[in-house]
């Protein structure tokens, strides 16, 4: 379990340090953030993070998923560099089976919808409704992913025993029960 959690830790610096050269090239936006609370660390903040950027990331709305991320970030005081992390669940390698899944599920959903079915229709019908299926599947899957990553990331910290240190003023004595034991 020590390595696992070892691994863990390894693979989130080298995203941190993504996240922070990203940061760095937009000072607006971590400007922000800051003010908003996107970019705190507890595992609170990371898994609203974690579950928006599922959200975000299997919904089709490539193209503004950051300007989405930070909105969302915000709105619910979730982490942001996580949720852009998160997000890359959908990229361009696995973008068209996704788009696929989505439509067929929509699909699927909407033959239970009680909706009258037109005789002829147009290519403008055609794209509206295939459009609509792939929102509908689309949604279908973000809102479970989205709830099952939040709970799941509180779960997997939890079960790590993952703990974010503790920052003390300069000059602080940390408590009894913190301090190291002396050889």
């Amino acid at each position: 379990m020590r390595w696992l959690r070892l691994k863990f830790l390894q693979g989130s610096r080298q995203h941190r340090g993504r996240i922070r050269a990203w940061l760095a090239r937009h000072p607006r936006v971590t400007a922000l953030l800051e003010r908003g609370g996107s970019l705190h660390f507890d595992e609170f903040a990371l898994a609203r993070g974690v579950s928006l950027g599922l959200f975000v990331g299997l919904t089709p709305t490539v193209g503004i998923q950051t300007a989405m991320m930070i909105v969302g970030s915000l709105a619910f005081r979730a982490n942001f560099p996580a949720a852009f992390v998160v997000s890359f669940v959908s990229n361009p390698v696995t973008m068209a089976p996704l788009y696929y899944g989505f439509n067929r599920l929509g699909q699927w959903m909407m033959s239970w919808l009680p909706m009258p079915r037109a005789a002829s229709r147009t290519l403008g019908d055609a794209i509206a409704e295939e459009t609509v299926a792939t929102l509908i599947g689309s949604m279908g899957v973000a809102i479970p992913a989205a709830i099952v990553g939040y709970f799941g990331f509180l779960w997997l910290w939890r079960r790590l025993g993952l703990h974010l240190p503790i920052r003390k003023a300069p000059g602080q004595e940390r408590p009894a029960s913190d301090r190291e034991p002396r050889a």
